[in-house]
């Protein structure tokens, strides 16, 4: 991996897309459906070349840098993330990175036909408005769990998390959590403090 460079003191938090509540079902399934893209599957590999770990992550601009959960891939010796479309592609540098918050941000060789960014939200959700997990849980590609904002938590000097009783299971680190708003205009948040 080249280049690394922290974050601090722009301390990045949860990811979580903004808007209001669900009103319909078929709302988070539209929502689903304009986000899948953007969501990608990472896979760590070991020295010897290995399949180590994997996660998820998120495109979260229109150059192509993907955001993920720094603990996904502190060990890894190579690192590829998976499209939706199934094209792998390698990440071969780490643009930016916050240890306390434990994000970090990837780029590699994407061409940008394929780079499918979230928008970004500028408001800290509330607790008790409605999320969504899209991710890759044990590797099982595009999952989708939901469930509701609990509260917001802020640790002095560092970042706010945000506590959400959407079931996320291994392998969905990284992943963004889409609320949905009654007009649909999901927004991925990364929270600065």
């Amino acid at each position: 991996m080249k280049g690394k460079r922290c974050l601090c003191p722009l301390y990045l938090a949860c990811v979580l897309v903004a808007a209001t509540a669900i009103a319909a079902a078929e709302d988070l399934a539209e929502l689903v459906k304009r986000v899948r893209p953007s969501v990608v599957l990472i896979t760590c590999y070991d020295d010897a070349g290995n399949a180590a770990c994997t996660g998820s992550g998120f495109f979260l601009n229109k150059e192509g840098h993907i955001v993920t959960n720094r603990h996904v891939v502190e060990r890894a010796a190579r690192i590829e993330a998976k499209l939706s479309d199934s094209q792998v592609f390698p990440l071969t540098h780490i643009q930016a990175e916050d240890v306390q918050a434990d994000l970090v941000l990837l780029s590699g060789e994407i061409p940008a036909k394929d780079i499918r960014p979230i928008s970004v939200a500028k408001t800290v959700p509330e607790p008790g408005e409605h999320v969504a997990i899209i991710g890759n849980p044990l590797g099982l590609e595009q999952s989708v769990s939901d469930g509701v904002v609990s509260a917001v938590r802020e640790v002095p000097n560092a970042a706010k998390y945000i506590q959400t009783t959407a079931p996320i299971s291994p392998g969905s680190s990284g992943s963004p959590h889409p609320k949905t708003p009654l007009d649909m205009k999901g927004a991925v948040g990364v929270y600065l403090t």
